[in-house]
């Protein structure tokens, strides 16, 4: 015998809710440089020099990178960091320092620069900054560092701290000079961060930082072990008339550095009609080039060619038209369109080489910055995603894209995922799953009733058939 038909109806709509719940819970389960490829056209560069960086000081933009990631030794280089230290740390540049023994005396036998310092001589703060950053003192940057922080592992630790929240992650020091030593590392990247850092408002000792670096001569007045004023000569010939393979006019600063480990390197900034660079050149050495017999200095060498070429070449140009689409994304529960435009969201100027505009950059999306389709209504100018700006498959800027026009939401499709989402909702979960015990109870007790009434019929049937038989 069959179940009641009140039963019938209860199984399948059961059957139906358990569908609908293996579904429901089926889908609840979370499913560099900008122009490197233009090296080839930079005339006389040398070749040797294996680390080089150019970058705006305008804007920040890479012009042209080598290797400026790679841990390097930095040399005097390093004298950076010591000087924007010092600066932060001393309010009287006029202060008094009388130079310890242990601080020139660590340099006995290494030959390295120095500015002739004695031992008892007492210099100001600000002569011995000069000391160390025009002639590179190594006895100069001791000097100093004691005086700041008392001992010379103390101001490594500060100066380790500095670069830390600078984010310069590929630096380490081990000494407040440079001379080689293991563990004493940097990268031009981090380089070019720091000497940023040391010419920007940021930094308190910016304006005389620039004017020590820009020296090309300091005469060092007469003191208590020097009857005579000394004529200290800035170690960057791109400062130097004299040296006419080197010389730049608009080079201003800002270090040097030569070590074993490190080579020749430079750290150099350069202006010329309204445009600022800051130059790294690092693993340089000294060859001979061309039809020359002396050797030259690559760091030198290098760093004009890549200043002169650029300053030549690289110009302040519109790369994107806000006017032009880029791409389009799939709108949902969208009122008559299925996609919207995307565009940019300004006329980005950037420094780019001479004939490059926006008729000649690539602008495409970037997929981790960019969704795969957008929800309706959409707002026109709304920031949907960002684009790369690609210059011979090389990315040297980025450009916000947004909605060309407006895309209104239909409302009966927004309704239906309103009600989607109201059934996926933990609760509706909650509740369905309540709907379905009751439902298992409620059967089970119909099944057990219906068994109950179908045995008490055969027994009262039972009796009467005996009696009918007797009778026969």
């Amino acid at each position: 015998m069959g179940y009641p038909k009140k039963t019938k109806i209860f199984a399948a709509w059961l059957a139906a809710a358990c569908v609908a719940a293996l579904l429901l819970f089926g889908q609840a389960v979370p499913a560099g440089a900008a122009f490197n490829n233009l090296l080839r056209d930079v005339p006389n560069l040398s070749g040797v020099s294996e680390i080089l960086l150019l970058e705006s000081l305008d804007d920040g933009s890479v012009i042209f990178s080598q290797n400026d990631t790679v841990r390097t030794a930095p040399a005097s280089l390093t004298k950076i960091v010591t000087a924007i230290l010092t600066l932060e740390y001393c309010r009287n540049l006029e202060e008094p320092i009388t130079v310890k023994p242990y601080c020139i005396s660590m340099f006995y036998g290494t030959n390295s620069s120095n500015a002739g310092i004695r031992i008892g001589e007492v210099l100001t703060v600000e002569q011995l900054l000069y000391c160390m950053m025009v002639p590179s003192a190594n006895e100069a940057a001791a000097i100093l560092a004691d005086y700041v922080a008392g001992s010379q592992e103390a101001f490594v630790a500060q100066m380790n701290s500095f670069v830390s929240r600078l984010g310069c992650k590929d630096t380490h020091f081990m000494n407040v000079h440079g001379m080689d030593e293991e563990g004493h590392y940097t990268t031009a990247k981090d380089i070019a961060a720091i000497t940023r850092y040391a010419l920007s408002r940021d930094f308190k000792g910016n304006a005389l930082f620039e004017k020590i670096c820009a020296t090309r001569t300091y005469e060092l007045p007469a003191t208590n072990k020097n009857p005579r004023p000394r004529n200290l000569i800035n170690t960057n010939k791109m400062m130097s008339r004299g040296y006419r393979d080197y010389f730049s006019a608009d080079v201003s600063g800002v270090k040097t550095g030569t070590t074993k480990n490190a080579g020749d390197c430079v750290v150099t900034r350069a202006s010329r009609g309204g445009f600022h660079y800051l130059c790294v050149v690092m693993r340089g050495d000294k060859v001979t080039l061309g039809a020359d017999t002396y050797l030259k200095n690559t760091a030198f060498v290098d760093a004009k060619a890549l200043l002169d070429w650029s300053f030549a070449h690289i110009k302040l140009r519109q790369v994107t038209d806000p006017a032009k689409a880029v791409a389009e994304l799939p709108v949902e529960m969208a009122r008559n369109v299925d996609h919207v435009q995307l565009m940019p969201a300004e006329a980005l100027a950037a420094f780019v080489p001479e004939g490059v505009g926006s008729g000649s950059v690539l602008i495409e999306p970037i997929p981790d910055l960019t969704p795969q389709s957008v929800m309706a209504p959409v707002k026109k100018g709304q920031v949907i995603g960002k684009a790369r700006i690609l210059y011979a498959g090389e990315e040297f800027a980025r450009v916000d894209l947004v909605a060309a026009e407006a895309v209104g939401r239909s409302a009966a499709m927004f309704l239906v995922s309103l009600a989607k989402q109201a059934v996926r909702s933990t609760l509706a979960k909650a509740m369905l799953a309540a709907v379905l015990i009751a439902g298992g109870i409620y059967l089970a007790v119909v099944f057990l009733q219906t068994r109950a009434k179908r045995r008490e019929r055969q027994l009262r049937v039972l009796p009467n058939a005996e009696r009918e038989t007797r009778r026969r």
